[in-house]
């Protein structure tokens, strides 16, 4: 599988909420009620505005994105989203692995969150090498480097 990453555009901001909605309904339904489009997207607004956002694809089709950002000093990843139908593919680890790669070339650590309902991404996390720094009410605090 060719993987190859680029800089969303406006033009991706349908995709990327369609994308968003396919990876996170389900957690965020079974976490908060039901899914709310409206209150959802203006939950996804500040995720655009506020992040660096990139686009994975794989054989030439996009399969999911990134939003980085900094927390201190190191790269926050905000969220890393695949299409259900990618999932389990290695597009995910992919993505991580560019990410935690971006950060150790600029000397610094991956920071992340994972909802304690994603048991799933969160092995993921670990077998990636990412190690717990702390817990909250409904996430699990993760760095690697």
């Amino acid at each position: 599988m060719e993987i190859e990453l680029r800089q969303a555009t406006p033009a991706d901001e349908q995709w990327l909420f369609g994308l968003h909605e396919a990876a996170h309904r389900h957690l965020v339904e079974s976490a908060y009620g039901p899914w709310d489009a409206e209150e959802q997207r203006e939950l996804f607004r500040p995720l655009v505005d506020d992040h660096d956002v990139i686009v994975v694809s794989a054989d030439h089709r996009d399969a999911g994105a990134v939003y980085l950002g900094e927390r201190d000093g190191d790269t926050w990843l905000e969220l890393i989203e695949v299409e259900p139908e990618c999932q389990g593919s290695g597009v995910g680890t992919a993505a991580l692995r560019w990410v935690v790669g971006e950060s150790r070339q600029r000397q610094r650590g991956t920071l992340l969150q994972v909802h304690r309902m994603n048991e799933r991404a969160r092995r993921l996390y670990e077998r990636e090498g990412f190690t717990s720094y702390g817990v909250t009410a409904t996430h699990h605090l993760l760095r690697h480097g």
